[in-house]
C-alpha cells in the first residue's frame, strides 16, 4: 500500500481519535498533519513483520498525543464541538443546546474516569480497536484491558443512565 491510499484509508479514524482527545479544532488537525508527517518520514522504514501497519500508526499518533500533552501539561480528551461548526451545519439552537447539554454532562461522567480508563475507552470506540489490540499497544493484558473497560463503562451507566450511552 502507497502513501497516499494509507491516507485515504485512515485519515478519519487518525482524526477521530485525535478529536476526541483534544479540545481545540485547530490543535488537532495539527497534530492529525504532524502524525501524517512523521507516518511518511517512518514509511520507508516500517516493517510489516514486525508490527501491523494500523497499531503502528495508532502508535505515532497516541505518541503524537502524548508529547502534545506533555509539552502543554493539558489533559484534553474529548471534543466539544465549536460554535461555528453548529452554525456551518444548519443546527437549530434548541438542537445545539440539547447536544452541548449531552456533552456536558458526558464531559462531566469521563472526568471522574482514570486516565487509564479514558484511554482505553478512546481507543475502543473511537479506533474501534480489539481488546487484543489495545492489549498490545498498551502492555495491558487481554482480560485486564476488558475489566477495566467493563468497569469503565458500568461506571459511565451509573452516571448517565444506560439511555445516554
Amino acid at each position: 500500500m502507497g502513501f497516499e491510499e494509507l491516507y485515504d484509508k485512515y485519515f478519519a479514524r487518525i482524526y477521530n481519535y485525535i478529536r476526541y482527545r483534544v479540545l481545540e479544532r485547530g490543535a488537532a488537525d495539527d497534530l492529525v498533519s504532524a502524525v501524517f508527517e512523521k507516518v511518511l518520514d517512518k514509511y520507508d522504514s516500517f516493517d510489516p513483520e514486525r508490527h501491523g501497519l494500523e497499531p503502528w500508526l495508532f502508535a505515532i499518533a497516541r505518541n503524537t498525543l502524548n508529547d502534545y500533552f506533555r509539552r502543554r501539561k493539558v489533559r484534553g480528551w474529548f471534543t466539544i464541538t465549536d460554535r461555528e461548526e453548529n452554525i456551518a451545519s444548519g443546527e437549530s439552537v434548541e438542537g445545539s443546546a440539547q447536544r452541548s447539554e449531552e456533552n456536558a454532562l458526558l464531559l462531566a461522567a469521563l472526568a471522574e474516569l482514570s486516565e487509564v480508563e479514558r484511554e482505553l475507552i478512546a481507543m475502543k470506540f473511537t479506533l474501534e480497536m480489539t481488546n487484543r489490540d489495545i492489549a498490545g499497544e498498551t502492555g495491558l493484558g487481554e482480560s485486564n484491558v476488558a475489566v477495566i473497560l467493563f468497569r469503565a463503562m458500568k461506571k459511565l451507566k451509573e452516571r448517565l443512565g444506560p439511555e445516554n450511552l
